[in-house]
């Protein structure tokens, strides 16, 4: 799926090296979304990219603030007007990205929706979008919040089953 991964020195990973990085310590550190998260996010598939142990830390910041973001949600449903623009930014590039496989921008912009929601405060309708364009590429802590915020008992679908969201090109 990648081109080359480099280790942290620029060199190209070997175990005569010494230099390989095992995804199962990463797995038992920060847990599987943010490997995967890690993994998406570190470049262009078609490119050489250099492992972070620092950018595999910063997703795990970012799933903690959805995590986190989860508990300020209003009862809401609607999207709110403050998140609108956003809303349906992050809706259009997360879903052109997907479709041109350019996961590691779609993450990006997930990142900045989350900053903005941080700072306007968050509806149900806010999350549950969030949720829905995190899933593909974060399924267990997604999952989880869709549960937690009845969005499972209010749809009877899980997050992967629920319908992937429109966007509205005027805002």
């Amino acid at each position: 799926s990648h081109g080359m991964i480099l280790g942290e020195g620029g060199e190209k990973m070997s175990k005569s090296r010494g230099n390989v990085v095992n995804p199962n310590d990463i797995v038992a550190q920060y847990g599987a979304d943010t490997m995967r998260l890690y993994i998406m996010f570190i470049g262009d598939f078609e490119k050489v990219a250099t492992w972070s142990d620092e950018a595999v830390k910063g997703c795990k910041r970012f799933l903690d603030r959805v995590w986190n973001l989860a508990d300020q949600v209003t009862d809401e449903e609607g999207v709110s007007e403050k998140n609108a623009p956003i809303v349906h930014k992050t809706i259009k590039k997360v879903t052109d990205d997907i479709d041109t496989l350019k996961m590691n921008t779609a993450i990006a912009a997930m990142m900045t929706a989350v900053n903005e929601m941080t700072a306007n405060g968050v509806t149900k309708g806010d999350m549950g979008i969030l949720l829905r364009l995190l899933n593909p590429f974060a399924p267990h802590i997604t999952e989880e919040l869709w549960e937690q915020l009845d969005f499972a008992a209010k749809t009877g679908k899980m997050c992967c089953q629920a319908e992937w969201p429109g966007y509205d090109a005027s805002k």
